[in-house]
Parts: C-alpha cells; structure tokens; sequence
C-alpha cells in the first residue's frame, strides 16, 4: 500500500510548520498560509471581520500595487519603506501604495507597464508576481529565469510545484499568500540560508513569540504512522518537552505512543536507524477504514481517480527551553494511493 502526502498546512497560535504544498492549494490551506504569514507579521488582511479578525479577501485578484505590496511585508520590509523617501517615474500609483512600489522600484524587484506608469490598478499576473519574489530573492530575469516563465526557476527552488503555467489566467490574494509562504523555505540566491532564515537573523521574525518547526512522516503503514518534530534550521527556540494531547483522523479519535524529551528521542530514533535530532516522536494507530469511510474532502488527481482524504488533526503542548509553554493544533492532509 502506497501512501502519498498531499498537502501539508500548519496555522498554530505561537508554533508554525512551513511546508511546501504539492499541490495549488485548497481555500482552506490558503487561509491557513495567510495565517501563518499574518502571525509572524509578514502579511496583512484588507478589512477586519464582525469578530475582530482579519479579512485577508483571498478569493480577490490583487492589483499590481497590492501585490508590490505583499512582496514587500514578505520581506519584512515594510518599516523600510514607509520610512524611506523613494522616486520614481510614475504617475498612476495611489498614495498609500507609493512607498510599497517606491522601495520595490528603488530595489530592482519591479518596474513599470510605460515608462510613466506603474499599472498599479491592473490585476497582478502569475508571471509577474513570481518575477517580483524571484528578483527580491536576488534572482535575475534574462540571466537566471526570463520573465516570460518564471515558474521554470520557482518549481525548481520548490516555491511552486507545476501549479503555474503559460495558460494560467487568474491569480488571487490566495495564490500569492501560498506562494509566499513556500517562498520563506526558498534559498536566497549566491547564499547558504533561505528567505526564512534570513528574515530569522535580520530580526523581522523575532523568537520571542514565534517557535518555528517541521516534522517528517517517518512511518506509514495500515492503521499505523509516526512523526518526528524538530526544530527548522535557524529556529531560535528549543524544547524540554512536546506532547500530543489529541489525535483525531478525520473526526474520529486514534491513540498516540508519545516520547516526549530531546534525549528520549535522539536515542529512539538511533535504536530505529535515523541520525536525525528532534524534539518530539509519535506513533499513532487509528482505524483507518473507519477514517476513510468517515472522509469529507476529496482529492481527484490528473488521471480522473478520486481518493478520500485523511485528515490527521493534531492538538499538542511544548515547553520550551525558556520555560515558556506553547499549545496549538494542526491539520495534515495525505490520500491512499493502492
């Protein structure tokens, strides 16, 4: 029995998991990027909902300004920007946006439709929001990747995986938020350390409220899987302690073989054959027939075949090293290719 992850999504309230999707992602994956990226300050709502949260419109299509815009709160650059003073040759850019283009402009990230405007009211294209990313990541059009494709150079750095093409005629706020949090795991171009990394060591993401982590699936088997959680490379945070207090696969509740201390883990992960460190190991049995009769999504792939998803919902408590104790949940998605 074959096992293939379909999406990845973690939104938590203090500790996040970035994870490439592999697929364009769903509304509900979306709103958990846009989450993610709104936690760690990188990314905005356009409005504010009835409940005090915000309204981040992802079923919008982003003008060229809004765009310059995210790509520049992505970059953890916006105190820059609007405390900067930037010329530019155009006469089309609405007021609040002209530090956001004038900082992107200034910085080579992106130019104008004429040599007079900006085409700040035009909806952003695939193809130029992606060269905006890949020129803030120190990539260059003409050298690099052309303008024309830039999801050649975005699926090979894993920011996109085939989502985008010649053909693709609509971009929305949730295309841009997924592409921009794939985009925090891209390396920055002629440098050993990824956009995340980077943001991490620049200050724009401080440790002090946000625990960044991964985890790998290490086991699938029928009616059996097991995690590891670890630290991503440039986290500032570590863990005494990582518990699941909950699991649930698709609403209906599996059990959990938890090993829950650093020292705990390195030496059962070295008894089964892994050199990798981590904070946290589970190994979870539910009944996975149940699960799938039990399923609420679908995934339909490229040949027609249609598979119920199983969706791991995970509630969990860590301790840092500090002392401080994180709790929060996350959702993983994965699909039974037999």
């Amino acid at each position: 029995m074959k096992k293939k992850i379909v999406s990845l999504f973690l939104a938590l309230s203090l500790a996040f998991s970035l994870s490439v999707p592999a697929l364009a992602a769903t509304p509900e994956e979306a709103q958990d990027d846009a989450e993610l990226l709104y936690n760690l300050g990188l990314f905005l709502g356009s409005s504010t909902n009835p409940d005090g949260t915000p309204n981040f419109a992802l079923d919008r299509a982003p003008t060229r300004a809004e765009a310059v815009t995210i790509l520049v709160r992505l970059l953890g650059a916006e105190d820059e920007a609007l405390a900067g003073t930037w010329n530019t040759p155009f006469t089309d850019v609405p007021t609040w946006a002209q530090p956001y283009v004038g900082y992107a402009y200034n910085k080579g990230y992106t130019n104008g439709v004429s040599s007079t405007t900006f085409g700040a009211s035009n909806a952003v294209s695939t193809a130029q929001f992606l060269t905006f990313l890949l020129r803030s990541l120190g990539y260059q059009d003409g050298v690099d990747f052309t303008w024309e494709s830039p999801w050649a150079l975005t699926d090979q750095l894993g920011v996109t995986n085939g989502e985008y093409n010649a053909s693709t005629t609509t971009f929305l706020r949730a295309d841009a938020v997924t592409v921009s949090a794939s985009a925090l795991y891209a390396p920055v171009k002629n440098s050993d350390k990824t956009l995340l990394q980077t943001l991490l060591d620049s200050g724009a993401i401080t440790g002090s409220t946000v625990v960044i982590w991964d985890y790998t699936p290490i086991l699938f088997d029928e009616d059996v899987a097991s995690f590891l959680f670890y630290p991503v490379a440039g986290s500032p945070a570590s863990f005494t302690s990582f518990r699941i207090d909950q699991l649930t696969v698709n609403g209906l509740t599996g059990e959990t073989l938890q090993v829950t201390t650093p020292e705990e883990v390195n030496a059962y992960m070295a008894a089964m054959g892994y050199n990798q460190g981590g904070f946290g190991y589970i190994e979870l049995t539910y009944d996975e027939a149940a699960a799938l009769a039990a399923a609420t999504e679908y995934y339909t792939d490229e040949a027609g075949n249609t598979y119920p998803l199983l969706a791991f919902t995970f509630t969990y408590t860590g301790t840092q090293a500090d002392g401080t104790v994180v709790t929060g949940s996350f959702t993983d998605y994965y699909y039974i290719d037999e």
